[in-house]
């Protein structure tokens, strides 16, 4: 299992070219741009929502990639949680893979269940590598669409534009000192739902609809 650490923030469209040309981007290594199509899963009474487990596949270029993220804490936009991935042959969920010793214990066995999409999640992702107060640090711009087909028609969407720091080696204090120096010349507010948190979201607003 590795832990993942990543503090979100909210970006304004005004400020996506001064946040590029940011000095401290300029300093890192750009690691390109790449599209992430998603999908999460979840039971028909969302159970995994409940258990506070988000499943997905995810589409990056020629792999197909199965995450699992577990319960884990989110304070002031800093991420802290357990996270497994799996590289899959066809986009096709494999709950083997998703063993007694990873999934929660207050949820069914994965194969018992029956795991249906519930919403994406398909952005573009701008990454760079730096370094600060001797942390590694991997930068994200994600920018895209979360989408939710309702069952009695037509769908809601909710824009993505946020920057993901996420602490790939040191203390994760410097995530929160980075953010505020980045801070100090563009407009970045801490954020602490998940895109997964606000896929489901809209799946609660497509439910009020046939209500």
């Amino acid at each position: 299992m590795a832990t993942e650490t990543e503090l979100k923030l909210q970006l304004q469209a005004a400020d996506l070219d001064a946040f590029r040309m940011h000095p401290l981007l300029q300093t890192g290594i750009a690691g390109g741009t790449g599209t992430l199509l998603n999908t999460y899963y979840d039971s028909v009474d969302l159970s995994l929502a409940t258990a506070k487990v988000a499943l997905r596949l995810r589409r990056q270029g020629a792999r197909i990639i199965q995450t699992l993220k577990t319960r884990g804490q989110s304070i002031n936009g800093l991420h802290q949680r357990g996270e497994w991935e799996w590289d899959l042959p066809q986009a096709v969920l494999n709950p083997e893979l998703l063993h007694d010793e990873i999934w929660p214990t207050s949820l069914p066995p994965a194969a018992e269940l029956q795991l249906v999409p519930v919403f994406t999640t398909d952005f573009e992702r701008e990454i760079w590598q730096i370094r600060y107060q001797s942390a590694e640090v991997e930068v994200a711009l994600d920018q895209g669409q979360i989408r939710c087909d309702c069952p009695q028609g037509g769908s809601l969407q909710d824009e993505i534009l946020e920057v993901e720091l996420e602490l790939k080696s040191g203390d994760a204090s410097a995530l929160l000192a980075l953010a505020d120096e980045l801070g100090r010349s563009i407009a970045l507010q801490p954020f602490d739902l998940s895109k997964a948190q606000r896929g489901y979201q809209l799946f609660q607003q497509c439910q009020q609809r046939e209500q």
